[in-house]
């Protein structure tokens, strides 16, 4: 019990100017929180990311052990480790791929002149990628009263933006597209996402899975539906939700509105983020596992989470079935919440959870069992010298960054408290030690 209070009251951000990313506490963690979080902070104001932005490894205690802080401006997402052992994450137009040393091997954008989608990136099996992306088209929407949830007319000569997938093979060559524009009709959109008379959002696609029977499955979030296409012929397979949904849902007339990370488990079944909405009656925000029948056209929720039943999610969040069982649910951006992401198990109870003080979010959070290679964290031993208290983070590293804020390799040590330091790797990242519990100038207790 000792350990597991450790565990809760210590897992907190370190505390230096040049350290801190937000504070943040691991309100829950048991021992059934393995492996390794992967997450990325942002906060965005009015569609701008402009501050937090940060790529974070959390190890199954909660503690800090890998950050990369990107600049302001420019939004990144999805930062997350692929089958093959490269980690990959959205910023500046592209997808970047890394490498076990953080450094940068290879990008991939979308060709044929389609505009950037942060959304997805997808390596597949036989090598190839898989991305979303946007084209604008000019739409007369003069007729259509939807807009602005005033009944309003759209504009004559709308700038529509058009949800694509398209994949490439190993030598980024485009081998198949899908654009939505050829498959969907403007009237299918929820006009709560209409906005805007001229520049109008309309797919939003949002996530694209890879079904086991090799075609797609993309997440149309302004449709609130979930579409499945054959990748042979690009032929729409099915539609399930939203205006022209197909399914008969048997126990969930309410279905799901504004959804993110749809995916097919391993038990065949379907999982993915109910956001809810903030309206005059709270539809709360919801993990879901969905059982789906594509003969019949019948789903049944077989398992859903709710968190919070007084907030739902604007936008972002994810939910993936882990391989113990548990599922992690990270919340995107709550309105009523300030947890990050956190683990339960079949039953509803938590696993772990961590909370941030501010009002950051993250677009997707994952957890891996293992990792392909090993991170070097720095090991902190202790010494005296002279009746003093010394801290010392080894050798080799061209840099030191403690909690303290000091910068040397060994630092002197005058009060109790976690300690810990990080050294650089790869681009503007680091590499975070474990945390040093001092619990008295003449007692040491290594986390």
């Amino acid at each position: 019990m000792k350990t597991l209070l450790a565990l809760l009251f210590f897992c907190v951000s370190f505390g230096s100017t040049a350290q801190a990313i937000s504070s943040y506490t691991t309100t829950v963690c048991t021992p059934q929180s393995t492996g390794y979080y992967f997450c990325t902070l942002l906060k965005i104001s009015n569609g701008v990311s402009n501050s937090k932005q940060c790529h974070l490894i959390l190890d199954n205690n909660g503690d800090l052990m890998y950050c990369r802080k990107l600049p302001l401006g420019q939004l990144t997402c999805d930062f997350k480790l692929h089958n093959n052992g490269l980690i990959s994450y959205y910023y500046n137009n592209k997808f970047y791929l890394v490498d076990s040393t953080f450094k940068t091997i290879d990008s991939v954008y979308c060709k044929n002149g389609l505009l950037k989608d942060t959304h997805e990136l997808l390596i597949l099996p036989n090598g190839n990628y898989a991305l979303l992306g946007i084209e604008i088209i000019e739409i007369n929407l003069s007729s259509h009263y939807m807009f602005m949830n005033k009944n309003l007319p759209g504009s004559k000569k709308a700038k529509v933006k058009c949800g694509v997938i398209q994949e490439q093979d190993i030598n980024k060559n485009v081998v198949f597209e899908w654009h939505a524009k050829d498959y969907y009709d403007f009237t299918d959109v929820d006009s709560f996402f209409l906005t805007d008379t001229l520049n109008v959002d309309w797919t939003h696609f949002n996530s694209l899975e890879l079904d086991h029977d090799g075609n797609y499955i993309v997440s149309a979030r302004y449709l609130n539906e979930v579409t499945k296409i054959k990748r042979s012929d690009s032929t729409v397979l099915w539609r399930l939700g939203g205006k022209k949904n197909q399914f008969e849902f048997i126990n969930d007339p309410d279905k799901f509105i504004g959804q993110h990370d749809i995916r097919r488990l391993a038990n065949t079944n379907i999982s993915l983020f109910d956001n809810g909405r903030m309206d005059s009656v709270i539809r709360p925000a919801l993990a879901k596992e969905y059982k789906l029948d594509e003969k019949k056209f019948k789903i049944e929720l077989i398992w859903r989470y709710l968190d919070n039943p007084k907030a739902s999610s604007v936008f972002s969040g994810s939910v993936s079935r882990l391989a113990n069982g548990n599922t992690l649910i990270n919340y995107g951006t709550s309105n009523n919440s300030r947890t990050l992401f956190n683990v339960v198990d079949s039953k509803g109870a938590k696993v772990f959870e961590i909370v941030f003080t501010d009002t950051v979010a993250s677009y997707r959070a994952y957890n891996y069992e293992d990792l392909p290679w090993k991170i070097q964290r720095p090991a902190i031993r202790s010494y005296r010298k002279n009746d003093k208290l010394y801290l010392n983070a080894g050798r080799g590293y061209s840099s030191y960054e403690w909690s303290t804020g000091e910068t040397s390799q060994i630092i002197e040590i005058n009060n109790s408290g976690n300690y810990s330091v990080a050294i650089p790797v790869g681009i503007d990242g680091a590499v975070y030690s474990k945390p040093f519990l001092v619990e008295s100038v003449t007692k040491l207790k290594p986390k």
